[in-house]
């Protein structure tokens, strides 16, 4: 009886009503949260957007599903709020959809509980610790990019990897073909095997030297995935198997005519790739190899009267084709010129045999003001002559391409030569500067193919606006009012009903 008398008490039975509150609560948030939590792991997103803009494609995904290694995303790019309201609108634009495609990266790659791409958003002006952490782990060069890393291995993409640009809008995205084709670099097992030509008194990447060391460069190609030795073609019976890049950097004495045959076979039969950069003087022998793809480079001192700096004889060079070279086109986005040595023009051979097979371009050029001096070596005080130099624009770099064909119905992939007019601008003491690295490394990069390897067709870029005056908004406002003002009218009558 004593304690169906305690259930009669006011007081107890308000504790345990108010116990019986707090545990509904208590339960009720704990459902709330373990809801959450699965939701979070365990969720299906269905894409109702026009096109399937919100989606990866089939390939990506079937990729993203296959990788057995993890991989990390960073985003480093920021909205300048500095600039116009126009150019703040495009930036905030290109950033959600940046950031948009790479959380659909890390969503596809969920397996397991746990999820195989990783994706962070990381400013590093903002967080400077954080910033610190990817430069030492990926280059100082880590600002307005993508990085894609995985294990040792990484790659960064740029706004002109990503977007086609034209009038300086954006016109079509292919932000999915180059991060998926990034993803496939970094987490393939093989690595891009570069030698590095030696023998002939090249420059070395090995040394640390400020003006004949290449060591900067072989750094970042290393941080890029590839794999580095040197090749002394004349001990050599035969061009390595895994020699996926020969680099020949301003040798010094002449090439024997067998390690000549030996590089022409390799460009020619072994569709290599081969990257030259020449100093002054003679290019021992190398200039039949740039006949053979209708290049030449005459022994001859580009010279600007503008930007001419007698006591280092450094040209200032930011005149680029209409029509820009891949490789090129992230220098221009950001208005970098490219600081170059003792630079000599590289240009077309107009007398070399015409080849369907072959496609030339041109990369970068000095100023108008400028032109290729004939006897540099013979008179000190520079001054054009009509009859023997060269008039500016002068091109110091070029690439040239030859298709090998097709079989079976799939095109074949030809060999590649680039040759540009200098080896300064690689060196240890200017490879940080301005432009430099991101030519040499973009030339690089594109001569392996890194950014088309996966045939995902971009999407062309949606733009859409409202224009209307400030009346047809307080009436769109109105109209819009009525429901919710409907809704409160009716609850506030009901209310009133009740409590009559």
């Amino acid at each position: 009886m004593r304690r169906l008398k305690k259930f009669e008490n006011f007081r107890f039975v308000g504790k345990i009503r108010a116990l019986n509150l707090i545990l509904q609560i208590v339960l009720a948030a704990t459902l709330f949260v373990g809801l959450n939590v699965i939701a979070s792991r365990h969720y299906l997103k269905y894409d109702f957007s026009k096109n399937r803009a919100n989606s990866l494609s089939p390939e990506s995904v079937a990729y993203i599903k296959s990788l057995t290694k993890p991989v990390e995303i960073f985003l480093t790019m920021r909205v300048d709020l500095n600039s116009d309201q126009a150019s703040v609108a495009e930036s905030k634009a290109i950033f959600k959809e940046i950031a948009r495609m790479l959380e659909l990266y890390s969503y596809e790659s969920h397996s397991g509980g746990e999820r195989k791409i990783k994706f962070s958003i990381v400013d590093p002006i903002v967080n400077r610790k954080k910033g610190d952490e990817l430069a030492l782990r990926f280059g100082r060069d880590i600002e307005n990019c993508i990085i894609v890393s995985c294990g040792d291995k990484n790659k960064k993409l740029v706004l002109s990897d990503l977007y086609d640009i034209e009038d300086g809008r954006r016109k079509n995205f292919k932000g999915e073909q180059a991060v998926s084709s990034a993803i496939l670099a970094v987490s393939s097992d093989k690595a891009n095997k570069i030698y590095f030509v030696v023998g002939h008194g090249e420059l070395s990447y090995k040394s640390v030297k400020a003006n004949t060391g290449l060591s900067e460069f072989a750094s970042a190609l290393s941080r890029s995935g590839y794999k580095l030795g040197e090749l002394n073609l004349s001990a050599s019976e035969k061009m390595p198997s895994d020699a996926d890049m020969l680099i020949i950097a301003a040798p010094q004495t002449s090439f024997l005519p067998r390690e000549l045959d030996m590089v022409r076979k390799y460009l020619l039969s072994g569709n290599g790739r081969v990257v030259m950069f020449l100093g002054l003087g003679s290019i021992l022998g190398l200039d039949d190899i740039l006949f053979e793809w209708g290049l030449r480079s005459d022994d001859m001192l580009v010279v600007d009267s503008a930007e001419f700096e007698s006591s280092t004889g450094e040209i200032i060079a930011r005149v680029f084709p209409s029509n820009p070279h891949p490789a090129v086109k992230y220098l221009i986005d950001l208005g970098l010129p490219v600081q170059f040595g003792s630079a000599r023009p590289v240009r077309e051979d107009l007398g070399a045999a015409i080849d369907g097979n072959l496609s030339l371009f041109p990369l970068i050029a000095s100023s108008h003001t400028s032109w290729a001096e004939k006897d540099y070596a013979k008179n000190p005080k520079f001054e054009y002559n009509d009859e023997k130099d060269l008039r500016g624009p002068v091109p110091l770099a070029m690439i040239a391409t030859r298709k090998g064909g097709s079989e079976l119905g799939l095109d074949i992939r030809g060999g590649r030569l680039a040759v540009f007019g200098d080896e300064n601008f690689i060196t240890n003491a200017r490879f940080n500067a301005l432009g430099n690295s991101k030519l040499a490394m973009n030339t690089i990069n594109w001569l392996f193919d890194e950014n088309h390897s996966l045939n995902v067709a971009p999407r062309k870029v949606e733009r859409y606006s409202l224009t209307i005056s400030r009346a047809e908004l307080k009436s769109l406002g109105l109209k819009f009012l009525i429901l919710p003002a409907a809704i409160l009218l009716a609850g506030l009558l009901t209310y009133l009903f009740r409590r009559q």
